[in-house]
């Protein structure tokens, strides 16, 4: 029987080692093969968040209308950060001016959001900005 255990504890062993070694159980490996990331994606204007003069002197946030988009009673718009990826904001909004949305909250002066909300543009997706365009919705 002696001779049983001494061999069966012979071929556990290297075994038990080697599962230690590799990390156990059914978890990945340390060589994990990174994702491809999605091509990115060219939205055809992106607008700043801009200001308007109101008549009592105080400043208002105005986003197009086009670009927000609903989810029940929730509003939201497409911000496009510095690194051109997509974060999907939640906005609180007021009444519509001229074809642009009065924002109360959610966004800052600047920030840029997609000029006509598509519901492809999912978060984290980047995107190609046209400057051409850019630079056309920021001069109006």
């Amino acid at each position: 029987m002696r001779s049983t255990n001494k061999r069966a504890m012979r071929f556990l062993l290297p075994v038990a080692i080697a599962l230690l070694v590799s990390g156990c159980g059914n978890q990945a490996g340390t060589h994990a093969v990174k994702e491809r990331e999605p091509a990115p994606v060219a939205v055809g204007t992106l607008v700043p968040v801009r200001t308007s003069g109101e008549a009592g002197g105080r400043e208002v946030l105005l986003v197009p209308a086009s670009s927000v988009f609903r989810n029940g009673e929730l509003a939201g718009v497409l911000v496009v950060g510095n690194d051109q990826r997509i974060t999907r904001r939640w906005i609180r909004i007021g009444r519509i001016v001229k074809g642009d949305v009065v924002v109360l909250g959610g966004v800052d002066k600047g920030e840029l959001v997609v000029g006509e909300y598509n519901p492809e543009l999912g978060e984290g997706v980047t995107v190609i900005k046209s400057p051409k365009k850019t630079e056309e919705a920021e001069s109006k």
